[in-house]
């Protein structure tokens, strides 16, 4: 209501906005077996602004949960649905009572840390013997190191993608230079076990550094989808380089659309 730009942005007034937002959210309606239902608490399911207004609520919901608290929380912090807090192990279950009593709706589970470490999120937080805290990496019981094998139908710009994403997460996330090696050793391990040659795995020494160009208004060209072809689709993303076309590409899986129909 405050925004006074809002008309310039966008041709619909508040209350329209308003009124469209809360079709959206009460469109809960799906089926099941043939029957119709409509979801009677939450926001809709598979709805885009589902999740806007979910972590909308869950702000206002933890501001208040921590503020009555009956014991102190020094360390709270959630991303979605994972949450890690740091607070007296005596006064864990208290807390866990008191912000289970928010809102009959939503309920937290918990999980301890055990022999002084702790999942979140794909890290693992090692409380070390002088109190301070590390860092490695996270990897289920049921993880298999199972990834993009390196001689399937893909384009090679995906598969190096795998290699830079392990490695940056392990030298992101790991301070420690000995656990850095290990995470090194096993991703390096993992990748060849998918068949990864040694020189696609191999950690370059310096970041390459992108060139931009500055952005013209209403000179920006969308970028183009095609279907990988090995041999054929990478000559033809060199010739749409060439007239300054961004192509990437996407790979097929036919025996999948074979055997399965969504």
């Amino acid at each position: 209501m405050n925004d006074k730009t809002l008309d310039k942005r966008c041709p619909l007034s508040v209350p329209m906005i308003t009124k469209l937002l809360q079709i959206c959210l009460e469109c809960t309606y799906f089926t099941f077996r043939g029957q119709y239902y409509k979801q009677t608490k939450g926001t809709a399911m598979g709805s885009p602004v589902s999740p806007i207004v979910a972590n909308l609520y869950m702000e206002q919901f933890e501001q208040k949960a921590l503020a009555t608290s009956p014991c102190p929380v020094y360390v709270w912090m959630r991303y979605v649905d994972d949450t890690f807090a740091v607070l007296h192990m005596y006064d864990i279950d208290s807390f866990l009572n008191h912000i289970n009593s928010q809102d009959p709706n939503i309920k937290f589970t918990i999980e301890e840390e055990q022999d002084g470490k702790l999942p979140f999120l794909d890290t693992c937080v090692i409380v070390n013997d002088d109190g301070s805290l590390s860092t490695t990496v996270y990897r289920k019981a049921t993880h298999t190191d199972q990834y993009l094998n390196y001689k399937s139908n893909h384009p090679l710009e995906h598969k190096r993608s795998v290699v830079r994403t392990l490695l940056h997460r392990a030298n992101t996330i790991i301070p420690e230079k000995h656990h850095r090696a290990n995470e090194i050793h096993h991703v390096k391990g993992a990748l060849k076990a998918n068949e990864y040659p040694r020189w696609v795995v191999s950690i370059p020494r310096k970041p390459r550094i992108k060139k931009t160009e500055p952005r013209t208004e209403g000179m920006r060209k969308p970028a183009i989808g095609v279907p990988y072809m090995k041999g054929v689709s990478e000559p033809l993303k060199r010739v749409f380089d060439k007239y300054g076309a961004k192509l990437y590409h996407v790979p097929t899986n036919p025996i999948r659309s074979i055997l399965m129909d969504p």
